[in-house]
Formats: C-alpha cells, structure tokens, sequence
C-alpha cells in the first residue's frame, strides 16, 4: 500500500527562465505503508511533465493498483505518460530495495564509494548588476562552476551579461549558459561569434526541442552544445543520430525516475554523449536522489544540483553538504533522507 501526501513550498524569490518563472513547487511524497523508507517523491513542472491534477490522478491509481496486489512492474508501466507519478513511485522502490541492503542507493545502482561530487550553481534571469553580484556570490562561497538563465532578454543584453560574469569571475571559473529553447537559428549563429570569445563551457538548448538539425548546425562551431527539452520530444537515438549534442542534460523528475535516468546516462555515454543530472528544484527527497543517480556515473562533470537554497523550507532535513563546488554524498542506507510523516 503507497500513502500520499501533498505538499506546496515557496521559492526564496522567483526563479526565472525565458521557459517561464518558478514562485513555488507543489507535488506529492509517497510511502510504501509497510516500512519507514521506500519515500518518493513526484513534483510536475508545468511545460515538462503532465500536469499537477493528472500526476495527482496517477498516484491515486497507483494506489489502488497496489491494494489490488499489482506487481511493481506493471504499477511502473501504467505510469510511463505521467513521468513526475513514475519518478515518485520507482524511487520509493528504490529507496527501499537499497535499504533493505544496507547500501546508499548509488552503491545499489552499482557504484563503488564516492565522496561527493561537483555541482554548478544556477543563476536565474536578471539584470546584469544583479547577475554579476548572484555570481560573485556564489564564487566567494566556494563554487567553480555557474549556469546562467538567457534567452529572456534581447540577445544584446544577454551577450552582456555574460561578458560581464566572465570579467568578473576571471578565466578559471567553469560558465554555462541555458537558453530554454528561446532562440532561433540566426539569433544562436550570431551569439554563438560572440560566445566563443567568452569561453563557455556548453551552450543549453539554444534552439527548440524540435529542431535537431539546427542543433546539429551549432555543433560546427568550437562551442559545445547541451540539449534538455530535446529529451521530451526525441529520443537519445535520434539525438545522437543527427550529431546534436555534445552533452545531454538529464532531469529525473521529467524522465520518469532514476531508473530511466541511469539508463540514458549509461547510453549516452555509449554514444560519447557526456550525461549532466540536474532537478527541477525539488525537495529533499528527490533533490537527494539525483545526488545519487550523479555519484553512481562518477567521475562526472559540475551537475544541476545545488538547488535547496532556492527554497524558502523543505520537507525534511538535508542530508547532502555543499562545500567548494560539491556535494557530499549521503552514505546512510537509501536515499538518505529521513522524512517525519507525523509532521507534515
């Protein structure tokens, strides 16, 4: 038997992307009813996933499903068109197989010991003086690698955003920039002049999920290029088929659980295609899981994941540190992380 609960958590200050702003995340825990682990957790994001009230739906099912003594197996499968239902129900699985042996669910995915790993810090759409000053933040902090929202502003504006970060951080300082999809194949040429002169370590999603070829078009210059929304319309194969990316952006929320996740990571890499694990601001839970989803691909490059202080509470407590640029590794049993149903 799975229990729900819903929950709603504010947003420090609003996060925005030319996808759209983010002022709270809304979503479901669940609990295999038979022990205190096996929690997941399913928070759809509007644009990315289905929608709140068909997630909601799902786990309901999900749940009758297990009181009529479904298999696991076929649960998952009745869940593959609501990825953020599956993502909840697979890792409660997950948190409880790994559990019951004793191992933290990256050594369970078949990992050996990883400390921690390196994360990029993201810095949402702004102005310039305040983007430079997010980003100065950050770097007096400790981090070594930034992801900086465009896309929004004219793409004059943009250009100068980055140049500005770039002086400010100096030379050493890893720099990404994410474009959501927002620009149009001669607005991503004419940028990509000036990008290069930047030295950004990838350019995200310039261009429309659909348009591999224009992706594929990009690739010809020195600058590298990730795709994240691409995953939702087209298949890695496909991707990889056209020579759209040099690295792809995986979010587990949106694909469906760690399990999906781990198996595109383990293909992309088949393809020379390096994996990146980001979230979309989740709690605790599944913001811990993709912690170890990322250590169980180690060694790996800077992932999305320092995103709780983007929120102004959380479910339960953190079990994951960031200190200098990474992200401890929890290396209790599970998932890690300890939720108080008689609290919430």
């Amino acid at each position: 038997m799975i229990s729900l609960h819903e929950f709603s958590l504010t947003l420090n200050k609003p996060f925005s992307t030319s996808f759209g702003t983010l002022t709270s995340r809304t979503g479901f825990l669940l609990k295999l009813s038979h022990s205190e682990v096996g929690i997941g957790e399913s928070t759809p994001l509007h644009g990315w996933t289905e929608s709140l009230t068909s997630c909601r739906a799902a786990l309901i099912s999900a749940k009758k499903d297990t009181l009529l003594g479904s298999p696991p197996e076929t649960i998952l499968e009745s869940l593959v068109n609501t990825p953020s239902a599956r993502h909840g129900f697979s890792l409660s699985i997950l948190d409880d197989l790994s559990h019951s042996k004793g191992i933290p669910l990256y050594q369970y995915l078949g990992a050996d010991y990883v400390n921690s790993i390196p994360v990029n810090i993201p810095i949402g759409d702004s102005s310039l003086t305040s983007t430079v000053n997010q980003c100065m933040a950050a770097i007096n902090s400790g981090a070594k690698s930034l992801k900086i929202k465009i896309g929004k502003r004219p793409l004059k504006e943009d250009l100068k955003r980055l140049s500005a970060v770039r002086i400010a951080v100096g030379p050493d300082v890893e720099l990404r920039a994410d474009v959501n999809g927002a620009w149009s194949l001669r607005q991503a040429q004419k940028a990509i002049t000036k990008l290069e002169q930047i030295d950004l370590d990838y350019l995200e999603q310039p261009l429309s999920m659909h348009d591999l070829e224009g992706h594929a078009t990009l690739r010809n210059s020195s600058i590298n290029i990730a795709l994240d929304e691409s995953l939702i319309s087209n298949s890695l194969t496909d991707i990889h088929k056209m020579g759209a990316a040099d690295f792809i952006i995986l979010k587990p929320m949106v694909l469906g659980g760690i399990d999906h996740s781990y198996a595109l990571a383990k293909e992309a890499r088949s393809l020379n295609i390096e994996p990146i694990i980001t979230t979309t601001i989740d709690t605790v839970v599944a913001r811990t899981a993709a912690i170890h989803l990322a250590a169980s691909l180690a060694p790996i490059k800077a992932c999305g994941l320092a995103t709780a202080h983007l929120l102004k509470s959380d479910i339960s407590a953190d079990p994951s540190t960031l200190k200098g640029g990474n992200l401890t590794v929890p290396q209790s049993p599970g998932n890690g992380v300890f939720v108080d149903w008689s609290s919430i």
